[in-house]
């Protein structure tokens, strides 16, 4: 069993570092953005491999030395990288939602400042109080960036790279299109803005409420079959039995069938996510 658990963190491993050894690829880089858009950009893909596979040789370990069934080492292990990636998606899902929340305020309070006379900076600078949390410390960068002088839409390009989320795309842009034509539009230019990123919003907020049982069946419809199979695994005769060839088949069988149910759930309870601007400016 050890063995098989080996060739499985083996072959994780192996197939992480043949995706990381292809550079500027468009996997890498759509790696690299949710990364991002998770509020990772200082992990490197090399070290978010480093965990997948660990997590998952880990999960293979743990499951093989409880329930000695051949079939169940590889499939944790194929689990447990899901782990990570599964703790990253949540999180990017709920700075999405934080930051769909925010923009609007923000949107109208650089509008306002623009309207009352102040600089595209000053403007920025006076809607640091209404950015998230989260965000806070990339706001201070900005500021201190302008502080020191720095151009513009150098210091936004750096804003949206670290804030990595489709609004602030267009946000900036529209501010650095508006800037490079004189800029007499722009106010009205951001007051749509956020009234669309408002109705969004709420849109948004409405149809998860309403599919939220989606969701949850979808969970539910992946975790019951294989707590029904740990509960049988728990007497030596089922795990003899789980462990002949028939028993393999069937669990790689149970295995296939709750990816597919679990991807068929997850699409029907999915919203579409906007896409980003000028991502192709960003840094791999």
């Amino acid at each position: 069993m050890d063995v098989v658990v080996v060739v499985c963190g083996i072959a994780m491993g192996a197939g992480v570092a043949m995706m990381i050894r292809t550079p500027r690829t468009s996997r890498l880089r759509r790696i690299r953005l949710w990364l991002d858009s998770a509020g990772l950009a200082g992990v490197r893909a090399p070290v978010a491999a480093l965990v997948l596979a660990t997590v998952g040789v880990l999960v293979a370990s743990a499951v093989s030395a409880i329930l000695p069934i051949p079939a169940l080492a590889p499939l944790a292990g194929i689990a447990g990288v899901g782990i990570p990636v599964i703790a990253v998606a949540n999180v990017r899902d709920a700075r999405r939602i934080t930051a769909r929340a925010a923009w609007p305020d923000i949107i109208d309070s650089i509008r306002v400042a623009l309207r009352s006379g102040s600089t595209i900076t000053e403007a920025f600078l006076a809607a640091e109080p209404l950015v998230p949390r989260a965000w806070a410390a990339d706001w201070r960068l900005l500021n201190s960036d302008l502080h020191r002088g720095a151009p513009l839409d150098h210091a936004l390009a750096g804003l949206r790279r670290s804030l990595a989320d489709p609004v602030a795309d267009r946000v900036i842009e529209s501010i650095l299109v508006g800037r490079e034509l004189g800029g007499a539009e722009l106010p009205v230019v951001l007051a749509e803005l956020a009234r669309g990123v408002r109705r969004d919003g709420n849109l948004r907020r409405e149809i998860r409420a309403r599919q939220s049982w989606v969701r949850n069946a979808a969970r539910l419809g992946v975790a019951a079959p294989w707590v029904v199979l740990l509960l049988l695994a728990s007497r030596p005769e089922n795990r003899v039995a789980y462990s002949s060839a028939t028993g393999t088949v069937l669990i790689i069988a149970v295995a296939g069938a709750t990816i597919v149910a679990h991807a068929v759930m997850a699409a029907l309870g999915s919203l579409h996510e906007s896409p980003r601007w000028l991502t192709g400016s960003d840094n791999d």
